[in-house]
């Protein structure tokens, strides 16, 4: 069910809380201000809206606001007509560039303000009290998560049982996608921190907009891959010793690719540039050596790729996907960056590319009997 208008401006009050200076944010927020007859408020927040915009340089914007303060007939004349006499000037100059995208909630910037509450009025607001686990590892659900209250922290569960702290997330920022827009079971637990508020969105109401805004979509889809690739360097053992800088750095360099059963990944002829990680499902590589026909099947965590004669693959070798598969392609420059700097990613990947390679280039009956 859509946020009724109590929720609606309850999020909006919050939003702006963490987003001090978004448009998209205040303008929204001043308008349901109005609907409520709440004109003080409103006033107030018009004019707060304008100091800060000309405050940033941003003119233009800051006539925007005044106009609203002179609409709603605030009082405070003799600031007003001082403000709209700065901003002016300051409009006027050259083109106003806003590269402080901190200061904005991002999954709405490239929305209009009536199609960003249209996205927001679709969640649901869920209230989580300290110790909540919110999302649990391995469970399978298609929701998303918005932040408005409140901070959660993320962590893996390893196979040893060990718990591995990965982030904390306060309002403004969101969690849940990855199983929201690849039908994955949750990577990792979301604990509620101290008692929190979030709302909850459906994976329609995700595919929707970014079906709807192609540039909200790109960047959420960009968000999402990151931090899937990111995931995956704390759970991998490769990159066990790696310092968290050297982490984002995969992250923020490497892509995503999505693959539907049998499609290729890498065909016989070409080998991409780039380490590639089997980050979900599985992929088989085959190659036809004489008259035999040799397969090596790779899962997660898996690595191949032409940057290495350690993950190299024999000639003519073809990977294609088995069901839905998601590759994560860390570029060559960074795993040679790794290889020089860590032994521990070295020792890893030697043995593990050197055992597949073994595999496609002896025929299995006489792999098995080594």
């Amino acid at each position: 069910m859509p946020l009724n208008e109590d929720e609606l401006m309850l999020t909006y009050k919050d939003l702006y809380g963490v987003f001090l200076e978004d448009l998209h944010i205040a303008r929204p927020l001043i308008h349901l201000l109005q609907e409520r007859n709440e004109i003080v408020q409103a006033r107030n927040l018009a004019l707060t809206m304008a100091r800060r915009m000309l405050a940033s340089g941003r003119g233009t914007y800051a006539l925007g606001f005044l106009a609203i303060c002179e609409q709603l007939e605030h009082p405070d004349r003799e600031e007003i007509t001082a403000l709209l006499n700065m901003a002016r000037i300051t409009s006027s100059g050259p083109i106003e560039v806003d590269n402080d995208k901190s200061n904005s909630f991002a999954l709405i910037d490239q929305l209009s303000d009536a199609e960003g509450m249209d996205f927001l009025r679709e969640g649901r607001l869920l209230h989580a009290r300290a110790g909540d686990n919110i999302v649990r590892q391995g469970d399978i659900s298609r929701t998303f998560y918005l932040i408005l209250e409140g901070e959660v922290q993320v962590h893996i569960i390893m196979e040893d049982g060990h718990d591995e702290q990965l982030s904390t997330l306060k309002a403004g920022h969101f969690f849940g996608e990855f199983a929201c827009l690849y039908n994955l079971p949750r990577s990792a637990m979301v604990t509620a921190k101290e008692d929190s508020v979030l709302l909850e969105f459906s994976d329609l109401a995700i595919s929707q907009l970014m079906q709807r805004f192609p540039m909200a979509g790109e960047y959420l889809m960009r968000t999402v891959q990151a931090r899937m690739i990111h995931a995956m360097t704390h759970s991998h053992p490769a990159f066990a010793e790696l310092p968290e800088a050297d982490r984002r750095w995969v992250a923020e360099e490497s892509r995503l690719r999505e693959f539907n059963d049998n499609q290729v990944i890498m065909d016989a002829h070409h080998q991409p540039d780039s380490c590639c990680i089997v980050l979900f499902g599985t992929a088989q590589a085959t190659r036809t050596q004489g008259d035999e026909s040799i397969a090596c099947t790779f899962s997660t965590g898996d690595m191949f790729g032409d940057v290495s004669r350690y993950i190299q693959l024999p000639p003519k070798t073809e990977v294609r996907a088995k069901n839905h598969t998601l590759i994560c392609c860390m570029p060559g420059e960074i795993f040679q960056s790794f290889m020089n700097a860590y032994a521990s990613f070295e020792q890893w990947v030697e043995p593990h590319g050197e055992s597949h390679h073994k595999k496609l280039t002896i025929p299995l009956e006489e792999w098995d009997m080594s």
